[in-house]
């Protein structure tokens, strides 16, 4: 019983930071506040009990919700260690560069995990207290007209619209956390520290057609490019978003495929990782 009331509580927790984080974001999309609400509604058990269980679960999927909704609207608010400079524009057509950059937006945006010692929220909370310090990869490219792009994994409002080019969800959920952007200029260090400005050996038209399909959805499956059980992306969106499976996961899947290979950058969490994407069929889910 003390389980079932700690389980509870945590649900009506995250439903009133839900309604808290929709009155400091504002209502951008159908995704909001009611969205996690729902997400924190106890469902009974086929036998119509509302079981420990039960609430356990309903808890989990609104603490899911709540972390996709708060980190999907995240806005780039960093504070400033001090002015940096933008990145160097010197370079010649063809040119891709490797960045990596300090964030704090994991720890900035950890009022949305409540203290309390049941799952997932004391996996949360270890997690975050193992990583004060994390990093942020993404991938600048000149383009054969000399232009400078980039390309990285961010929060789905981060960049204007016109320039994602696929997304993701939040594991679990339903909740549409990410977006992929093919943006113009090179990378922005917001004022953080940039840790690497690297040359990498590879094809920036690649580049794009990668980052262009990791996070696809309008594709169907069948169709020609989909398929596998999980290796590639099958139209279905990226991989599901979390801490250890995030923007370095995929620069890191980007050069790998672009036959590049290198350690692991300083703090860059999940770049190791292998990303597994939504199932193409059916048949897939169930071999897996």
């Amino acid at each position: 019983m003390q389980v079932f009331t700690q389980v509870l509580a945590a649900s009506l927790v995250l439903a009133a930071a839900a309604v808290s984080a929709q009155e400091r974001t504002g209502s951008e999309n159908n995704e909001g506040a009611p969205h996690v609400l729902m997400q924190a509604r106890p469902v009974p058990s086929k036998h119509g009990e509302l079981s420990p269980d039960d609430a356990k679960a309903s808890a989990g999927r609104a603490a899911d919700a709540m972390a996709g909704l708060a980190l999907a609207k995240a806005k780039v608010t960093a504070e400033k260690p001090g002015e940096q400079p933008p990145l160097s524009t010197a370079g010649k057509p063809g040119d891709v560069r490797l960045v990596t950059v300090k964030t704090d937006v994991i720890q900035r945006s950890r009022w949305i995990v409540p203290k309390v010692p049941i799952p997932p929220f004391r996996q949360w909370n270890q997690w975050l207290d193992e990583h004060p310090s994390v990093s942020h990869c993404a991938l600048d490219f000149m383009d054969d007209e000399g232009k400078w792009w980039h390309t990285e994994l961010r929060g789905y409002y981060q960049y204007p619209e016109e320039y994602r080019v696929g997304e993701g969800e939040f594991r679990a959920t339903g909740t549409t956390i990410y977006g992929i952007f093919v943006v113009p200029g090179r990378s922005d260090p917001e004022d953080q520290e940039v840790l690497l400005d690297e040359k990498v050996n590879a094809d920036w038209k690649k580049v794009v057609e990668l980052a262009r399909n990791y996070g696809r959805r309008d594709r169907r499956s069948g169709e020609p490019g989909t398929g596998g059980k999980g290796e590639k992306n099958v139209g279905l969106g990226g991989p599901a978003w979390r801490p250890t499976c995030n923007s370095n996961t995929f620069i890191s899947y980007i050069l790998k495929q672009c036959g590049v290979t290198r350690p692991e950058p300083p703090g860059a969490v999940g770049w190791d990782r292998t990303p597994t994407f939504p199932y193409s069929s059916d048949a897939d889910a169930y071999n897996r």
